[in-house]
């Protein structure tokens, strides 16, 4: 008798071990499952309720601060879209400024969701790109002093050429442009102040940008007829590679804003504001 009770012990006590073990890993599994879901992902972002944003705020039209009631606020055509993605996906836009050649970076680690920063799609950049929602080329920009130093693109060639660091410019500059003493440049208003003290001979910018430098500041102005075509057909927002569930969401998105007039009313808006400033 004693010997049938003991083996029933050792019976009850191993299917015991078995629920547990079973237990064990059906909590595992729903574990791994839920760790499947990364916070910069379509899901994890509304997971979260935030959607983090990085830009580089000198860069008007598209992104630049500017004083609203008293306090220092980024504003911008590039803000306003990431606004209206925020809101049409229901959750917050938190903003982070930071230096444009660590935004890939910020991706990478996951610290970011998105880059909404006038960034050319190239495909050397480790990253998702959207559909391009700006079309622009690069202009040049020159002190008035020498404005008939530089009249076409072969009058580059040697010069000393200001640029921002990990653009699209500082690339064509280095390796279009025959002889050019490049100057890489974290910020465009570095870029402008070195122009404007005649430290380099030009800047290189997007059109839209060199326009918007060129009406704040008096001494310099843009090459009148002078465009260089970046082969990068624009701008778009980047997100980490491989996350492509967001990237289609994202071209849904800025569809539906400019089948609306948005993108342009954005963009006027914005330009009237960086005049104003």
């Amino acid at each position: 008798m004693k010997k049938h009770i003991s083996l029933f012990m050792v019976i009850l006590l191993v299917l015991s071990s078995l629920l547990v073990a079973c237990g064990k890993d059906d909590k595992a599994n729903l574990e791994d499952s839920n760790s499947e879901v990364e916070s910069y992902s379509l899901d994890g972002i509304k997971d979260k309720g935030k959607l983090v944003m990085g830009t580089s705020a000198d860069y008007p039209p598209f992104e630049f601060h500017t004083m609203i009631d008293g306090k220092d606020e980024i504003v911008g055509f590039d803000i306003e879209i990431a606004k209206y993605i925020a809101d049409e996906l229901g959750v917050e836009l938190e903003i982070k400024d930071m230096e444009f050649d660590k935004l890939l970076g910020g991706l990478s680690t996951g610290m970011l969701d998105m880059v909404v920063a006038g960034m050319n799609p190239d495909p050397e950049r480790e990253a998702n790109f959207t559909d391009i929602y700006y079309e622009a080329n690069l202009s040049v920009l020159v002190h008035k002093e020498d404005q008939s130093k530089i009249t076409s693109v072969e009058d580059l060639d040697g010069k000393s050429i200001g640029v921002q660091i990990g653009t699209t410019q500082e690339e064509i500059a280095k390796t279009e442009i025959k002889d050019a003493d490049v100057k890489s440049l974290s910020t465009n208003p570095d870029i402008v102040m070195n122009l404007k003290t005649k430290k380099i001979d030009c800047a290189l910018m997007e059109a839209p940008v060199a326009e918007s430098f060129a009406k704040a500041n008096d001494d310099i102005m843009v090459v009148e007829g002078l465009t260089i075509d970046t082969d990068a057909g624009g701008v778009a927002i980047a997100v980490k590679e491989g996350n492509d569930e967001l990237t289609d969401k994202l071209n849904e998105i800025l569809a539906e804003a400019k089948s609306k007039g948005l993108l342009e009313k954005w963009l006027v808006e914005a330009n009237e504001l960086n005049d104003a400033e």
